[in-house]
């Protein structure tokens, strides 16, 4: 086995932007051509939207090691060797989990051994550079270590606990402040304003950075309640 050294986290979101711009392009172009070719029934335009999708997303990360995003970013999907291809079902899987968890997938690749995020531990691949060698240093990331041997730390399921139980806190809360601070009629009726929108779209972002923190920290026993604690001497 080769030892891996993987991109850094804003290399994966760069590859994750540019595919979902690229994907659903090419799945309208697909219905568009369809349409024009005279295809009308339901099953056949789902199929024309399904074949882009399938293509770019499994298939390509099973055929070519990675998307287009991928390609373009200079890094690559391999099984957990870091050199063999994953096969089209385990690609499949990867891409089905990264559709369902979304954003919050990539969360992981901050506390995970291997940089991996839910997909990736779905689909028991990794994502590496394709050609490390041509990388500056900085870009190098090594495997990561959780867990230090000059401290103790809560099992696992008490630190998934409380990130779940200040995940289930901070959410409330950003809920009573979105509450509060959105105009009554966006609230009631969906009729928002620019600042509606700015305010939700500050919300739903710090949603995001506040449950990656509680993540990251959780896991490394940060958190209050379920920190870890230095080992004791001798």
């Amino acid at each position: 086995m080769t030892t891996a050294v993987y991109p850094r986290l804003i290399k994966r979101v760069r590859a994750v932007l540019i595919d979902s711009v690229v994907v659903p392009v090419a799945a309208v172009a697909s219905l568009a051509i369809g349409y024009w070719s005279g295809v009308t029934d339901i099953w056949g335009r789902s199929l024309l939207v399904a074949i882009p999708i399938l293509l770019l997303e499994p298939g390509l990360v099973s055929w070519t090691r990675g998307t287009v995003g991928h390609h373009i970013m200079g890094i690559q999907v391999t099984k957990t060797d870091g050199v063999s291809r994953l096969g089209f079902f385990a690609a499949t899987v990867r891409a089905v989990v990264k559709f369902l968890f979304g954003w919050f997938s990539l969360i992981f690749v901050l506390t995970t051994t291997k940089h991996q995020a839910i997909h990736d531990l779905a689909a028991h691949s990794i994502v590496t550079h394709r050609d490390a060698g041509a990388l500056p240093a900085y870009e190098l990331v090594p495997e990561r270590h959780i867990e230090s041997p000059q401290f103790v730390y809560p099992s696992r399921m008490k630190r998934a606990l409380f990130i779940v139980l200040y995940w289930a806190l901070i959410s409330v809360a950003l809920v009573i402040g979105a509450a509060f601070l959105l105009s009554d009629t966006c609230a009631a009726s969906n009729q928002c304003s620019a600042l509606d929108y700015l305010v939700s779209t500050a919300m739903n972002v710090l949603w995001l950075v506040s449950t990656g923190a509680l993540v990251v920290l959780g896991w490394s026993g940060r958190l209050p309640g379920a920190k870890r604690r230095p080992a004791s001497a001798g």
